[in-house]
């Protein structure tokens, strides 16, 4: 009875093993098992004599989403009996090894060998958890680029006094200026500046002395607005244009002067309205300055020219320009011409090439120097300089001029 079965289990055996060693591959749609893989925590030992090796050389991945493992204490072996076949498309034969027994005692799940990965296989992994996108405070508010007060300043020592062109006086001065701004805004829009300036005089040896006087013989007050119009966002090209009301006065001049309770003081000699014009660029500014003086001489004077700054270092800058002065007959106070007694037609009176210089030592002072070549060019005026009419203007046709000093802004 005993051969008997076990002639029955060898051929049930072999008969196992032949249906294995061929399987034929049916082209069915596959099959997805989310949860099928039961965790076994006491299972009994399964001896295995001999496993027909099996052998996978293209297998197509298959795509599980996210399996939540199921664990299960103490659950009874599931028997499984017939676990339908998952049809891979073009399966190549399978082929087994001999594995040895092996004694499973409380397994845990172990993926050992990652499946081969066939290419040009869609592979679906798992999704990226994309984080909470950080938040963005808000940009301050632009300040403004202008102080609502705003102002510069300048004191220097000069080889002489010199005034469009021609020389005041030959001998040492030192002169100074100062002016304080005031932007105006209305509703985002800007309306340009106003302000006030002063300037002195103060010569620095006695060959006005007697005329003039000496320590600050001149002051000159005026009051101005201007504003430039861009004509593009980047504000790179516009015209600057700046109009003022000079008053020059001279408190020790004993020539000009008005009668007055605690009587004759002196006054100022004339007044000017001044209008200027600057195409502002990156290339060559061309400028032009209007003075019209409307209270002694009623007279015209056109300054005009053109200038570039430099930028050599981050603080030093350097402009040179061209200048040349036009006026008409009757303004004739600071050129060499027979006191105010003018005999000869206006016209091209002078030119004048200079260069400034300027180093900003801080943010509010800086040093400046200046050289300048002055030529009188009306043949009236220069004939005028030889006959040494003007009185302390003296006969000074073409000179060199130039200065140095500090300056503030703030």
């Amino acid at each position: 009875m005993k051969k008997l079965m076990v002639v029955i289990c060898a051929a049930s055996f072999l008969a196992i093993a032949d249906e294995f060693a061929t399987p034929e591959v049916v082209e069915t749609a596959p099959v997805v098992v989310e949860e099928t893989a039961p965790v076994v925590e006491e299972v009994a030992p399964v001896a295995v004599e001999e496993v027909a090796p099996v052998a996978v050389e293209e297998v197509a991945p298959v795509a599980v989403e996210e399996v939540a493992p199921v664990a299960v204490e103490e659950s009874a072996p599931v028997a499984v009996e017939e676990v339908a076949p998952v049809a891979v498309e073009e399966p190549a034969p399978v082929a087994v090894e001999e594995v040895a027994p092996v004694a499973v005692e409380e397994p845990a799940p172990v993926v050992e060998e990652a499946a081969p990965v066939v290419e040009e296989a869609p592979v679906v992994e798992e999704a990226p958890v994309v984080e909470e996108a950080p938040v963005v405070e808000a940009a301050p508010a632009s300040e403004p680029v202008d102080n609502l007060f705003w102002g510069f300043g300048n004191y220097g020592i000069y080889s002489g006094y010199q005034l469009y062109g021609s020389l005041v006086n030959s001998e040492p001065t030192a002169q100074g200026y100062i002016e304080g701004n005031m932007n105006l805004n209305w509703d985002d829009t800007n309306l340009g500046y106003v302000g006030i300036g002063l300037w002195s005089n103060t010569d620095l040896t006695d060959k006005r002395r007697d005329s003039y006087g000496k320590a600050f013989n001149e002051w000159d007050y005026n009051i101005h607005w201007g504003k430039t119009f861009w004509f593009d966002d980047d504000q790179t090209i516009g015209l600057d244009y700046r109009t003022s009301v000079v008053w020059y006065y001279y408190p020790h001049r004993r020539h000009n002067g008005i009668n007055t309770p605690w009587g004759r003081r002196s006054t100022s000699t004339t007044m000017d309205w001044n209008h200027s014009f600057a195409l502002v660029n990156p290339f060559l500014v061309p400028f032009l300055d209007w003075v019209h003086e409307y209270r002694q001489n009623k007279a015209d004077l056109l300054q005009f020219g053109v200038r570039r700054s430099f930028a050599v270092t981050d603080a030093l800058t350097l402009t040179p320009q061209l200048v040349f002065v036009y006026r008409d007959h009757k303004y004739n106070w600071c050129f060499p011409t027979a006191g105010f007694t003018e005999f000869h037609n206006g016209g091209l009176a002078t030119g004048k090439l200079q260069l400034d210089a300027n180093y900003q030592l801080t943010e509010n002072f800086g040093l400046f120097a200046k050289v300048a070549f002055c030529t009188t060019m009306d043949k009236s005026l220069r004939d005028a300089s030889d006959n040494s009419h003007g009185a302390a203007y003296g006969s000074y046709k073409d000179f060199f001029w130039g200065g140095v000093g500090v300056t503030v802004n703030f």
